[in-house]
């Protein structure tokens, strides 16, 4: 990509609405025993890891800032990952990054906290010696490209998969026509049977035994014609089962 191109490019991106899908919201950092200009230093390194991710659109600190000031009690101190993911929601945002400059034992440190409006939630910490220019940078992507990713994989292990319901209603409307049938199949055979078998029990009506032999053997009919249509309807229902599984496989 050219000079120019790229350029452009970034000035797209910057300029560009960010929607719910890739707004990320960086919260400014709380500092521990640090400088403010060390902390705001650190602060701006991770922004800058945010901001290089390809699937996030970073709001401007200026605007995060009149957005928070605008919550209010939104933003009241959360102690669970449930907590922090409905404010996340609340802000239209898709990921809220927060973060702990620290400046205990001598060393300058971050503890990242990353969570997601589906309910994730990851932590990283990296450290960040004053001494070394541009290291901060370095490290922050380094500590983003371990908390992000993981929220990825997490969010799609969550994503809802079929419900499989009705492949599962459909196989066992399917499997009770099929037993069904079965049952009036064997119940025809057995009439059939009993009917070419001396007569069965018309061979006792005497003169009714035409209407006896007529009856018995109209029965038949029913029961087999019976049978044939539900091991039909029930072969049917377990192929719509199978091709609605299919269907609502990931």
């Amino acid at each position: 990509m050219s000079l120019p191109a790229s350029l452009l490019f970034m000035l797209l991106r910057v300029s560009a609405p960010c929607d719910a899908q890739t707004r990320v919201v960086l919260v400014p950092f709380e500092r521990l025993a640090l400088p403010s200009e060390d902390a705001r230093e650190l602060e701006d390194a991770t922004r800058r890891a945010v901001a290089a991710l390809p699937d996030a659109c970073l709001e401007s600190r200026e605007d995060t800032v009149a957005r928070l000031r605008g919550a209010g009690a939104a933003l009241a101190t959360c102690s669970d990952a449930e907590c922090r993911s409905t404010q996340a929601t609340a802000l239209g945002v898709r990921r809220l990054v927060r973060g702990v400059a620290l400046g205990v034992g001598g060393k300058r440190s971050v503890a990242l906290t990353v969570t997601d409006a589906q309910g994730s939630e990851t932590r990283a910490q990296f450290e960040a010696p004053a001494t070394a220019p541009g290291e901060a940078d370095a490290r922050a992507t380094h500590a983003l490209q371990q908390v992000w990713s993981p929220l990825v994989t997490a969010r799609a292990v969550r994503q809802p998969q079929g419900s499989r319901v009705l492949p599962k209603v459909l196989w066992g409307a399917g499997g009770a026509a099929l037993i069904a049938g079965v049952g009036f199949g064997l119940a025809a055979r057995s009439t059939e049977s009993k009917v070419s078998t001396n007569g069965g029990e018309c061979a006792t009506a005497g003169q009714a035994f035409a209407d006896c032999f007529a009856s018995r053997l109209d029965a038949g009919r029913r029961q087999a014609r019976t049978s044939n249509v539900l091991l039909g309807v029930g072969a049917l229902l377990g192929i719509g089962g199978a091709v609605s599984f299919i269907w609502e496989l990931p």
